[in-house]
């Protein structure tokens, strides 16, 4: 697959770089504006939209190129290559999350009666239509089609919360991921940290309430380093060039690393002993979270 058909993909979920609503490719609609279609053909949002869901393949059919057997040629990619998760919320919003360090928030919307999803980001608005099906071990599946030849696939990769503001990739527990656009005083960058940690504390809660085999933190890399049973910090040397990127310059994400790694050795910390160890890892960063808040 080149690199000029996946920017076509994915560009529909980036938020293209223009201006302006655009329909999927194929759709017969005049357009109109963003305001007009929220108002007179959006319906209640489908429930089972509601989760994060993670790309697990791409799929262009090649127009004009078709196998010996005469059947269009469909070039697929599995989803490893294209590490990405989005999530949707029942407050209408949504955020899209790479191991690459990207972060999109926007919001979202559903026309139940055309089948398609309405993501909006920065000014602009991108019509998908949405297709659901069931994997053979019972993941749910959306289908993304952006147009009759081009589709992404995603599985589900954490059903929604009771409390979705508790959900690890819910906008306000990931502030952190967002660059500024000038430097940081110490409270600025203590207070990112502190975002930073509940976030990881939030994924190990969440990783509780969905009963998860395994706890991956590809898609929020940062210095926490967990152990059974026990928080550390990652080797100075060996900081993510992702969480560097998230703060205003290398000098103040260090600053950051001072702070918490000034913490785990000077601060008294409880011990917990229950058995379970992302129980227990939770409640230590929630204990450090609250102590470096306090200081």
């Amino acid at each position: 697959m080149t690199s000029l058909k996946l920017f076509i993909l994915f560009i529909t979920i980036t938020m293209m770089h223009n201006h302006g609503i655009i329909y999927r490719t194929g759709s017969k609609r005049p357009a109109r504006q963003p305001r007009e279609i929220m108002e007179d053909r959006i319906k209640p949002k489908p429930a089972n939209m509601l989760g994060t869901w993670r790309i697990s393949g791409v799929s262009i059919t090649e127009q004009g190129v078709v196998q010996p057997d005469g059947r269009p040629l469909t070039q697929y990619e599995a989803g490893d290559k294209h590490n990405m998760l989005i999530s949707f919320f029942p407050d209408s919003t949504f955020t899209r999350v790479g191991t690459a360090g990207e972060y999109t928030t926007g919001k979202w919307d559903f026309d139940t009666v055309a089948h398609t999803i309405f993501l909006t980001s920065n000014r602009k608005t991108e019509e998908i239509g949405v297709f659901f099906s069931y994997a053979n071990n019972g993941m749910r599946l959306i289908n993304f089609e952006f147009s009759p030849n081009e589709s992404v696939s995603l599985i589900e990769y954490g059903h929604k919360l009771m409390r979705f503001q508790d959900d690890p990739y819910f906008g306000k527990n990931n502030w952190w991921r967002i660059k500024p656009v000038k430097s940081e005083n110490e409270g600025q960058i203590r207070a990112r940290l502190l975002n930073y940690l509940a976030h990881t504390a939030s994924i190990l809660s969440s990783a509780q309430i969905r009963e998860q085999d395994y706890i991956s933190m590809e898609f929020s890399q940062g210095i926490v380093k967990l152990y059974n049973v026990g928080v550390g910090v990652v080797k100075k040397d060996k900081i993510p060039a992702t969480w560097l990127g998230s703060f205003y310059s290398v000098e103040e994400a260090h600053k950051a690393y001072d702070m918490f790694e000034d913490y785990l050795f000077t601060a008294k910390h409880k011990k917990y002993q229950s058995g379970n160890w992302v129980r227990d890892d939770h409640h230590i960063l929630v204990d450090i979270h609250n102590g470096m808040k306090q200081k």
